[in-house]
C-alpha cells in the first residue's frame, strides 16, 4: 500500500491550489492579521518556502528578458519597530553610486485603503546584500549594483504593521511596481 506523508500531501494540495488559481489568471490569496486583511498577489509571483522564520509569505517575482538577471525576492511579514525606523533601515541597505543620500533619492508616498494606512517606499542604488545574515547574525555584504527595493508598510489598526517588500535587479522590480500597487489598492478588510 502506498503511503504519503501528511506534509507531502499538504504540499501537493497547496501546489494544486496555486496552479489552479494561476491557470484562472488569478494570483494566490494571502491573509494578514488572522484574516482581518486579505490580498491577492500577482499570478506571476511564484510561492516559495520562506528563507526566514519571521517571514509569513515569500514569493519570487519573474526575471525580465535578460537571462543573466536574478529574480526578485518578495516577502510579507509582520514586524515592530515603527514605520520610520524600518524605512530608515531600508535606506541603510543602499548606497548611491555618486555617494549622495539614499533618503534624498528615494520616493515615498502614503495612501489609505481598506481602513489601513499604506506607506509605499521606492529605493534604488547599490544594494548591500547581507545574504540572509540580518542584523543579529551579520555576514559580509555583497554589493549589488543597479538594485531596487519597493516596500509597503501596511498599518492595520489594532493589529500592528505588516511589511511587503520586493528586492532585486532594477529591471525586474520595475516590472512589478504596477502589479504591487494594484494588489495593495485592492486589499480587502473583514
Amino acid at each position: 500500500m502506498l503511503r504519503i506523508s501528511t506534509s507531502f500531501g499538504i504540499c501537493l494540495w497547496l501546489s494544486a491550489m496555486a496552479v489552479s488559481a494561476q491557470d484562472a489568471g488569478q494570483g494566490t490569496k494571502i491573509e494578514l492579521a488572522q484574516g482581518k486583511l486579505s490580498l491577492v498577489v500577482p499570478a506571476d509571483w511564484k510561492p516559495v518556502p520562506p528563507k526566514s522564520s519571521i517571514v509569513e509569505y515569500e514569493f519570487m517575482a519573474p526575471k525580465s528578458e535578460s537571462k543573466a538577471e536574478m529574480q526578485a525576492r518578495v516577502t510579507v511579514m509582520q514586524a515592530g519597530g515603527g514605520v520610520q525606523a524600518n524605512v530608515d533601515r531600508w535606506y541603510g541597505q543602499f548606497e548611491q553610486p555618486d555617494k549622495s543620500s539614499t533618503k534624498d533619492k528615494a520616493k515615498v508616498e502614503k495612501f489609505e485603503v481598506a481602513g489601513s494606512t499604506v506607506h509605499f517606499v521606492d529605493i534604488s542604488g547599490i544594494y548591500k546584500d547581507s545574504m540572509g545574515g540580518g542584523p543579529f547574525a551579520p555576514k559580509p555584504s555583497v554589493l549589488r549594483t543597479n538594485y531596487r527595493k519597493v516596500g509597503a508598510i501596511i498599518q492595520l489598526k489594532d493589529s500592528g504593521d505588516f511589511y511587503l517588500t520586493i528586492t532585486g535587479p532594477n529591471a525586474v522590480v520595475e516590472k512589478q511596481i504596477a502589479s504591487m500597487k494594484k494588489m495593495l489598492q485592492e486589499m480587502k478588510a473583514k
